[in-house]
This record gives structure tokens, C-alpha cells and sequence, in this order.
């Protein structure tokens, strides 16, 4: 392969979301690691998942705009919108996992890695035509009012 192949290949917008969303994943682990080995012991661990979760969304989405959608400015509401994605994912992972794991009866890290895939998917379009577009299909105005 060939460099000019590769850099294509890494400038897809998909390609970086991947790529992206692998560090984002490695960045996460690291904070959660480093806030319960030094605080787990004396603070409650909810706190401390609270803490993690603050500083991955935060993380997440000026990486995300930075590396990813390539937006020049952003605002609170992309920030809101990007957390409600967030918590959209976070939701559809529970209720898929409780499907499969207790209703279906599937191994729990067969139904996470597939679940895993069908977020990965999901966050993509939701973040992309969502979270950082200011035209997005979700925020269409007809007659003055938005829906």
C-alpha cells in the first residue's frame, strides 16, 4: 500500500471516527483508572463514575469536533446535543443488553461486542448530523417553528 492509499484511507470521516473513538475508549479507561486507584477508598464510587463520565464527555466531544467533524466553533447546545447522545447510546446499550443477556440468553461479551458495533454505528450518524450540524435533519424549520 502506498502512502497517498493510506492518508485516504485515514482522511474518511468514518475511518477517523473509529480511530477517534478507539482513543476516546483508551483516554476513559485511563481516567477511570487513575480516579479509583486514588480516590475509591474514600470516595463513594457513583461520585467517582460521575467524575469519569464528566471528564470522558468532555473529552470526547472537543475531540470528536476537533479530529472528526472538523467544527471551527461550537457551542453549549452542541455540547447539550452531544450529551444527549450520549445518553441516548447509554440507554439503548442497557435495554439491548438486558434483551440479550437475560431474555436471549447470549454470552454477555458476545452481546456487549455486538452492541458495541451497533453504538459505534449509531453515534456516528447521531453525532454527525446532530450533535455538530447546525442543519441538521433534526432541527429543520417549518412555519418559524422547529421541531
Amino acid at each position: 500500500m502506498n502512502f497517498s492509499k493510506l492518508i485516504n484511507i485515514i482522511s474518511n470521516q468514518k475511518i477517523k471516527y473509529l480511530i477517534t473513538g478507539t482513543y476516546n475508549t483508551l483516554v476513559g479507561y485511563l481516567v477511570f483508572v487513575l480516579i479509583f486507584y486514588y480516590f475509591s477508598s474514600t470516595v463513594s464510587h457513583y461520585l467517582l463514575l460521575g467524575a469519569c463520565h464528566l471528564i470522558g464527555t468532555i473529552h470526547n466531544f472537543f475531540s470528536y469536533r476537533t479530529f472528526v467533524f472538523k467544527i471551527k466553533s461550537s457551542s453549549l447546545l452542541n455540547y447539550l446535543k452531544f450529551n444527549l447522545v450520549y445518553l441516548f447510546t447509554f440507554s439503548l446499550n442497557i435495554i439491548m443488553f438486558t434483551l440479550l443477556t437475560k431474555v436471549m440468553n447470549w454470552n454477555l461479551y458476545l452481546a456487549q461486542a455486538l452492541i458495541i458495533l451497533i453504538i459505534a454505528f449509531a453515534g456516528y450518524f447521531l453525532n454527525k448530523y446532530y450533535s455538530f450540524s447546525n442543519n441538521s435533519i433534526f432541527n429543520k424549520k417549518n412555519n418559524g417553528h422547529e421541531y
